[in-house]
């Protein structure tokens, strides 16, 4: 157990990169969140739908200093589920920027 404690976390980042946020007060409300999980796509769902709903909830939420790209980068792991969640998670670090 002590060896996998000290074991190396490199190259287990995650695929979306989100630039830092430099904003006083941002700060993403848990019904947000719970917005976009509402409607988790499975891979069974037609991903065009999909995508118009996470548009339309992230476009709902704004913040003068952080751009809706970074928004939605934040969001975006929330919106999938079971095999699409673990698609995502065995992309390469650093691979999804927009």
């Amino acid at each position: 157990m002590a060896q996998m404690l000290q074991a190396p976390i490199e190259g287990y980042e995650d695929a979306i990169v989100v630039s830092p946020i430099n904003a006083n007060n941002f700060e993403v409300k848990q019904t947000l969140i719970n917005l976009v999980q509402s409607n988790q796509f499975t891979g069974r769902q037609d991903p065009h739908n999909h995508i118009r709903f996470f548009n339309k909830v992230t476009s709902t939420f704004r913040h003068p200093e952080v751009p809706n790209t970074t928004i939605k980068l934040l969001l975006f792991s929330y919106s999938l589920e079971g095999k699409v969640w673990t698609w995502l998670d065995k992309e390469p670090p650093h691979s999804i920027l927009t």
